[in-house]
C-alpha cells in the first residue's frame, strides 16, 4: 500500500477528519474513531512506515515520547488504573501505537490471553532461538 492510499497518511496530510489531541514534527496523536473504550487513542508517525522496527532509534524515541505524553494525559483526565500500550503495524500497513485506558478487572486486564488463549511454549528452545547476541546502540 502506498502512502497515497494509506488511511493514516491521509489523516496526517489532513485529507481525512480526525479528533487530534497532539501533534509535533514527527507524530500525530488522535482519538480512535472506532474506540474500544473511552480514551482509546492512536499515536501515528507522520512518516509512512509499515513496521515500528523499521524506524530509526531516534524516530522510535519520538513516537514513544509522544505516546508517554498522551498516556499521562489519559491518566490525568480519565483516571484509569493503567494505560495499556500496543504497537500495531504489518497488517495495518502503517505502524502506530495504540493506548487504552484500563481499569481493574476489565477485559484488558487479561489481554491477550483473555482473547487468544494460552500458548503452549517450549521455553528452553524458544529462548535459544530468540537470544539476542549483540545490540549496537543507534541501530534500528
Amino acid at each position: 500500500m502506498s502512502s497515497e492510499e494509506c488511511v493514516f497518511c491521509r489523516i496526517v496530510r489532513g485529507e481525512l477528519p480526525c479528533w487530534k489531541i497532539m501533534e509535533d514534527d514527527s507524530v500525530i496523536g488522535v482519538l480512535d474513531t472506532n474506540p474500544t473504550v473511552e480514551g482509546h487513542c492512536l499515536v501515528i508517525p507522520k512518516m509512512h512506515v509499515r513496521s515500528w522496527y523499521d524506524l530509526r532509534d531516534d524516530e522510535i524515541a519520538s513516537v514513544f515520547g509522544a505516546a508517554k505524553t498522551v498516556a499521562k494525559q489519559i491518566r490525568r483526565e480519565l483516571k484509569p488504573d493503567f494505560v495499556c500500550v500496543f504497537i500495531r503495524g504489518g497488517r495495518m500497513k502503517h505502524t502506530h501505537v495504540v493506548l487504552f485506558p484500563s481499569y481493574e478487572n476489565d477485559k484488558l486486564s487479561g489481554f491477550p490471553q483473555s482473547v487468544l488463549g494460552k500458548a503452549e511454549v517450549d521455553f528452553k528452545e524458544l529462548q535459544a532461538r530468540l537470544q539476542v547476541s549483540e545490540r549496537k546502540e543507534g541501530k534500528g
